[in-house]
């Protein structure tokens, strides 16, 4: 199977305290998917008050890890605007592909520890946005927010629950919340389709007093 993997993440300066865990979560993220069979392409967005497409359709093989230069938390949270963009330019990239090329999955996942308070694009544009790709061209979304109801927003977007994660804003927190999208994805690979996040993720992002 050929899947395409869309990550946007969040480089909003409330991320500086979990910045080393973000780096490392992801990195170990692409690590796994190294491994695991078939062929993906990995794009990465980078959002803070604007958005930056970091790279676009590498192999997992070959995509780039984030480090202390690719990745500079600061700035506001334009959730709405980097959702937008990177369903519309994964889209079209997509549609410049030979048909018998195109990946047999799209996976767009998107992982904020902040509420929408910098964006042009509203709320029900991106709704549109998702509900058409997930209705006409069978593309899965995976929501992980800190410092929110991640379920609640997600659900705002059009991303079914099953698919959001709350995930604790520490180290652990971060680092669980990439290996749990990891495993989602490996599903997803393997079996064409992908059940969500479960109980077992859930908990592991449980504090005591939450």
């Amino acid at each position: 199977m050929n899947t395409q993997i869309t990550f946007v993440l969040d480089s909003s300066g409330s991320m500086n305290s979990i910045a080393d865990d973000t780096r490392g979560g992801f990195n170990a993220f692409l690590d796994d998917q190294r491994g695991e069979a078939g062929t993906a392409t990995v794009t990465l967005y980078d959002f803070n008050t604007t958005v930056d497409r970091v790279y676009e359709g590498y192999p997992v093989t070959d995509a780039p890890e984030l480090d202390d230069e690719n990745y500079k938390p600061g700035g506001q949270t334009a959730l709405y605007d980097a959702i937008a963009r990177a369903v519309d330019e994964t889209a079209k990239n997509i549609s410049g592909i030979d048909p018998v090329e195109r990946p047999d999955k799209v996976i767009i996942v998107v992982l904020t520890d902040g509420k929408e308070n910098a964006s042009e694009t509203p709320q029900e544009a991106v709704r549109g946005r998702v509900e058409h790709r997930q209705e006409a061209d069978d593309w899965e979304f995976l929501f992980i927010g800190a410092n929110q109801d991640a379920v609640l927003t997600a659900e705002r977007m059009g991303i079914e629950r099953e698919r959001s994660l709350t995930m604790a804003h520490d180290g652990e927190g971060t680092r669980d919340a990439y290996r749990s999208t990891s495993e989602t994805i490996s599903e997803a690979r393997s079996n064409g389709t992908m059940s969500g996040f479960d109980e077992a993720d859930r908990q592991r992002q449980e504090r005591p007093g939450n």
